[in-house]
């Protein structure tokens, strides 16, 4: 039973190789990196635990009896455990994973038929075997949220998190840009371990660690949804970032002008419309090489 203690806690990694030679054969140890290693090949199968163990069971009651020397016994009840374990723990930790590139929209719905908008250049991971206990993702870039009522949904973020129960919000997440915009119900948004409640109609905004809560959204959806980007008293290097990533395209510009405010907005449909409705307020010229790269001057 000593060496059966051994050989767990070594399994468990509580002990090394070295240690556990003290305790079992060399041919011992060999029997199980190779149970080892044979899991680690295992691909996820559709898998039903509660159906295999009873399997297991009737089986056991139906075999003749046998004995087997304890090594044995622990081989095979070790095997049997790692490949119910390493099927459910795959079945349970696999991400789904929605991306977007560059000049790229997309939207889809979430296991409880939440709808998510997602913006250019970004992305959107879950767990979809858990979402029903757990309304979790986890998100870069921007994205829209209509969310069916019911347990709490979380929005993760790098520089933030966001909270609800059911209701419309965006949020984008830029470098040290975050912001969440509620356009029904209400939003709880997490920042530096404080929680401020975003209602709807209202803006919570990080810039730089500055923090700002706006009332005055009028607006039902993002304009984004509808190809189109407003800023409102933003750094010109944001909206220089944003132009790029809707169109694919590489923008050569006076980067002093990176902390000029900008308000205005631009459409995702026409790249010379966009250019100048960026370039005029500012007094600047564009011009569009063959090679997708503008020059702001």
């Amino acid at each position: 039973m000593k060496q059966n203690y051994f050989l767990a806690k070594w399994l468990n990694g509580k002990i090394s190789e070295s240690t556990l030679k003290n305790y079992a054969s060399e041919e011992e140890i060999r029997s199980y990196k190779k149970i080892i290693a044979a899991t680690k090949e295992l691909k996820t199968p559709d898998f039903n635990i509660e159906e295999t163990l009873e399997k297991i069971k009737l089986a056991h009651y139906k075999s003749n009896v046998k004995k087997l020397s304890p090594i044995k016994y622990i081989y095979r009840i070790a095997a049997m455990i790692a490949v119910i374990v390493t099927s459910s723990y795959f079945i349970s930790n696999t991400n789904t994973i929605y991306t977007t590139n560059l000049a790229e929209k997309t939207s889809f719905e979430l296991p409880d038929n939440s709808m998510v908008n997602l913006n250019v250049d970004s992305e959107i991971t879950y767990k979809a075997k858990r979402w029903v206990i757990n309304r979790e993702l986890d998100l870069k870039g921007e994205a829209f949220f209509n969310v069916t009522k019911g347990s709490k949904f979380t929005v993760n973020t790098s520089l933030g998190k966001v909270q609800v129960l059911g209701t419309k919000f965006n949020v984008v997440v830029r470098d040290t840009y975050f912001e969440v915009n509620c356009y029904e119900g209400l939003v709880s948004a997490t920042y530096n371990n404080k929680t401020i409640k975003v209602p709807a109609g209202s803006s919570f905004k990080i810039l730089n660690t500055t923090t700002q809560l706006n009332t005055h959204i009028v607006e039902t959806n993002p304009s984004w949804i509808q190809n189109e980007s407003s800023f409102k008293s933003m750094p010109y290097k944001y909206v220089i970032d944003e132009v790029e990533r809707q169109f694919n395209i590489t923008i050569e510009y006076n980067t002093t002008l990176n902390e000029t405010l900008f308000t205005g907005n631009f459409t995702h449909t026409n790249l010379e419309m966009a250019l100048q409705a960026i370039s005029i307020p500012l007094n600047l010229k564009y011009t569009i090489f063959s090679d997708n790269t503008v020059s702001l001057q």
